[in-house]
């Protein structure tokens, strides 16, 4: 499961790989949380970052307190509240970290994990427009996961998929590959990740700066 992030300046290389532009009300997010806006680049809007709401609301939700805010990848393409976006309504998420828990006799202990060349990447999304549940009219985004690799699986054993560069264009684009899309959505191998301990303040969702990637020092 996903359910914490980040997105510090270092996007910037990642934005000129996309040959896009941050929108102007763009703010570093040290501990992206759901509901919140936050940074995509959406097969809706091709060359620019948009500013969509993480977590869907499903059809069948009751109040907009049931947001979706992860999607399996073995079944993303087959579950009747994911299907439809899969097949035509795909964004890629701008990231640099994300967060897990890991469970311990002493209670649960945050973890970031990156990249282990420490470069930001992009999580493959899905968005839906908003329906009538919702406070905002932004569009809303799903964050798919697969299996983690080993290195990690002892922290949590699901992990955003982390895209291949070579893979952006086409899950942004509109074929209706199924089989194709599904096989670009892939865990990473276990030496192309490293996490670290950070500081629980992270627990705390108005927590939200830069002291938050850091290593937790432990003396």
């Amino acid at each position: 499961m996903c359910g914490r992030y980040s997105i510090g300046p270092e996007i910037e290389s990642l934005i000129e790989k996309l040959n896009v532009a941050l929108p102007p009300d763009f703010a570093p997010h040290y501990n992206a949380a759901p509901s919140q806006h936050l940074p995509v680049v959406s097969n809706q809007y091709l060359g620019q970052v948009v500013l969509y709401q993480w977590g869907m609301i499903p059809f069948w939700a009751k109040s907009p307190g049931q947001r979706l805010i992860n999607a399996r990848a073995e079944t993303v393409n087959e579950k009747s509240v994911f299907k439809r976006a899969f097949r035509s309504q795909r964004c890629l998420v701008l990231a640099d970290g994300y967060y897990e828990w890991k469970k311990t006799p002493q209670g649960k202990e945050p973890y970031r994990i990156v990249l282990t060349d420490q470069s930001p990447f992009v999580f493959a999304g899905i968005w839906q427009m908003p329906g009538e549940l919702s406070a905002t009219g932004t569009p809303e985004y799903c964050v798919i996961t697969t299996q983690a690799p080993f290195s990690i699986k002892d922290i949590h054993d699901r992990m955003p998929v982390i895209l291949d560069e070579a893979a952006w264009d086409f899950w942004l684009s509109d074929t209706e590959d199924d089989e194709g899309l599904q096989d670009i959505l892939r865990p990473l191998e276990d030496d192309q990740l490293q996490a670290y301990l950070v500081s629980k303040r992270v627990n705390n969702v108005q927590n939200d700066d830069a002291e938050l990637i850091e290593p937790l020092t432990i003396s």
